[in-house]
């Protein structure tokens, strides 16, 4: 997948949700505080088997509002995602190897206001990671090595891997509801999913892995703390 394609299939969906959200609100900066949880597996070609990788993000968020059903939200967040695996013929072994991104998400977000207090709202974008660190915790010991590992056609070498690409991107989209406390405070509970486009590893053909991209289920609240903008009466005549 080509990730110019998508980038410019995002921008323009933006484009055309500012065209179509015409009806003019006040303009709102919005700033959030935002902390949550993170599933997460990687692709893996050849495949491994993996349970799902139990993980954090946390950080802070800012929104600018001009148009009544759209606004422009980015993010910077830390968050640890990861591999476990799954040994269905070994359950005594377990590993799991858990990495540390610093994320910058950029999403449209697209809201819904039902009544004066509740909202419901749909976020999509691009997300681009820097990778910090990793680290693995595991049980696996010479046996697992002799009677396993030693038997897999690839190995494990995920577990020993380095990353090689330590930028990271992809796709996000999230479904949420909002509910507002006043016109300066409110509170957001959001269900996400991140579809990574980059490989952790080298993906040539002379490669172990072809694919080794990462995907995530995050649930995700935020504390968002309203600024209207005021515009000088001055200003709006001159418009």
């Amino acid at each position: 997948m080509n990730i110019k394609n998508v980038f410019a299939f995002f921008i323009g969906q933006c484009l055309i949700l500012a065209a179509w959200a015409q009806p003019k609100v006040p303009r709102e900066l919005q700033f959030g505080a935002i902390g949550g949880a993170n599933l997460s597996s990687y692709t893996f070609n050849p495949s491994v088997t993996q349970d799902k990788s139990l993980g954090y993000t946390a950080g802070v968020g800012v929104r600018y509002v001009e148009e009544k059903f759209f606004a422009l939200q980015g993010e910077l967040l830390l968050t640890r995602r990861g591999m476990k695996d799954r040994y269905d013929s070994y359950p005594q072994y377990h590993f799991e190897r858990q990495l540390t991104y610093v994320e910058m998400p950029l999403m449209a977000h697209v809201y819904f206001n039902i009544g004066q207090r509740n909202e419901v709202s749909f976020d999509v974008g691009p997300k681009l990671g820097y990778f910090l660190s990793d680290a693995t915790s595991g049980n696996l010991d010479s046996e697992f090595e002799t009677n396993v590992a030693s038997a897999a056609t690839h190995g494990y070498l995920h577990h020993t891997l380095a990353v090689d690409q330590k930028f990271d991107y992809g796709i996000q989209a999230g479904l949420g509801y909002e509910f507002h406390f006043n016109r300066q405070l409110s509170l957001q509970v959001q269900g996400r999913y991140y579809f990574g486009l980059g490989d952790i590893f080298p993906s040539t053909k002379a490669d172990t892995f072809e694919t080794s991209s990462n995907q995530s289920v995050q649930i995700v609240m935020a504390l968002w703390f309203h600024h209207r903008i005021r515009i000088k009466a001055k200003h709006i005549q001159q418009q």
